[in-house]
């Protein structure tokens, strides 16, 4: 099944509550042409768990009709480099009204987070909007939207408010918007970061996400708060590169972040109790084995595919190039298969639900509640201290910064086959074409001599 949804845009917006009487006003003409558009009815509901862990997590799950856009949406957090302060960057993804229960793709990609809980409707949020368009020299890049919202639970209403919101069309748009949001605020709009969502929810919407945010502890603090702070802060981006590699087809990203956590478990290993830790670096080094392999088999195929095609003049060399790309398609499939099977499989969920209850809990040894501090006692293998170095960076800034700059090495070695093992192994097959095995030969017998480059 494909689990891509039909479409998915980056939303870049600012948000504003207003008084029932607020009177709008009137902005440069200099930044463009406003265009009214009719109002729009809409009405929609929103799907949780009945604690709420999506909305905890900054996620939002809703059907919708009226706003031109009926359907399913999905709105996942997506931290950017340059978000502008105040704005709220999101990645949505819409579905066309298929079914009234959530798509199951969108289930499927919320795994991980609802650890299994059921979805219901919780909240709807009937919205009165009465949207502007921006159209600047490079066109529209701004939309300004001005909504009266009813929110009813369980068919009662529970708030009514006004909020304006201003959405860009285009990254162009951002100087405008900002200049836009501060005539907002002198004339008397409060910048607001509370969605319609967790307004409707109510007080289950305040409680602390399932990861929390902890404030950047102090170097003098205990090395267990030390500790809980970088456990905390490397496990949610774990899960969000798990979101983000399910919308993106990718997971080079949650690679990089496993990994990191491995090595980070690793520098610590004196402060944790190992008895604990031994299961989770197990299922660890499985996942980034299985996440590796389609990524290593690619590389390992660019490699097979040079040294074939190296020689000046052999013969059949279409027909090794073939063979070379058929073995490696059905390797690489087998490996997507295996890796797909294994983020459906049980074990794979327990490894999240395991990451969870290390950043909330971390099993630690008696000796991190004593107040020793913790950069002075870490392990004097290069590659443990870096580790500290990058994660404890924002604690021991000076000294991670003079650290970083002293030492260099691998956080972990990726077991690689060499392009020419992979040709013998194709070669001594039995089950090609002789001139093909030649071909294969000539090619690698080259590399063995050095004469080309693998």
């Amino acid at each position: 099944m494909n689990s891509t949804p039909t479409d998915q845009h980056v939303e870049t917006e600012f948000k504003f509550r207003v008084p029932a009487d607020f009177e709008l006003p009137s902005f440069p003409r200099s930044l463009g042409t406003w265009t009214t558009e009719a109002t729009r009815n809409m009405d929609a509901t929103y799907w949780d768990t009945t604690d709420a862990t999506l909305l905890r997590w900054g996620i939002t799950m809703r059907t919708r009709s009226g706003g031109g856009d009926d359907g399913w949406h999905l709105k996942i957090p997506t931290p950017h480099r340059k978000q502008p302060k105040g704005a709220s960057v999101r990645t949505e993804l819409h579905r066309d009204p298929t079914g009234a229960t959530p798509p199951i793709e969108f289930l499927e990609m919320l795994s991980t987070v609802l650890q299994g809980s059921d979805v219901l409707p919780i909240a709807r949020v009937r919205t009165e909007r009465n949207p502007q368009a921006l159209t600047g020299p490079s066109g529209q890049i701004i939309e300004l939207v001005d909504d009266r919202v009813t929110l009813t639970r369980n068919e009662v209403i529970v708030d009514q408010f006004r909020e304006i919101e201003i959405e860009l069309t285009s990254e162009l748009g951002l100087p405008d918007a900002l200049l836009i949001c501060e005539i907002l605020r002198n004339a008397g709009a409060h910048t607001s970061s509370v969605s319609k969502a967790a307004s409707a929810f109510g007080l289950v919407a305040k409680k602390q996400p399932d990861i929390p945010r902890l404030p950047t502890p102090d170097q003098s603090d205990l090395p267990c708060d030390l500790i809980r702070w970088a456990l905390s802060r490397q496990v949610r981006k774990i899960f969000h590169a798990e979101l983000t590699s399910r919308m993106a087809g990718d997971t080079h990203g949650l690679t990089l972040e496993l990994i990191e956590l491995d090595a980070l478990l690793k520098a610590l290993r004196d402060w944790l109790n190992q008895a604990e830790q031994e299961f989770l670096e197990e299922d660890l080094t499985w996942l980034i084995r299985e996440l590796s392999i389609a990524a290593e088999l690619a590389d390992q195929h660019v490699q097979a595919r040079a040294l074939v095609d190296s020689p000046s003049d052999p013969l059949d060399r279409d027909e090794a190039a073939a063979v070379v790309d058929q073995y490696f398609a059905g390797k690489i499939e087998a490996a997507r298969s295996s890796l797909q099977a294994a983020r459906r499989s049980d074990r794979y969920l327990f490894l999240f639900s395991d990451l969870i209850n290390l950043a909330r809990v971390p099993a630690v040894t008696p000796t991190a509640y004593e107040p020793r501090n913790l950069w002075e006692n870490i392990s004097s293998n290069p590659c443990d201290r870096l580790a500290i170095a990058v994660h404890f960076g924002a604690v021991f800034k000076k000294k991670s910064k003079r650290l970083k700059k002293d030492l260099h090495c691998s956080q972990r070695e990726v077991r690689r086959v060499n392009a020419s093992e992979i040709l013998r192994a194709i070669a001594l097959s039995g089950k090609n074409d002789p001139a093909v095995i030649f071909t294969l030969g000539v090619s690698l017998g080259a590399a063995i001599n050095g004469e080309y480059a693998s």
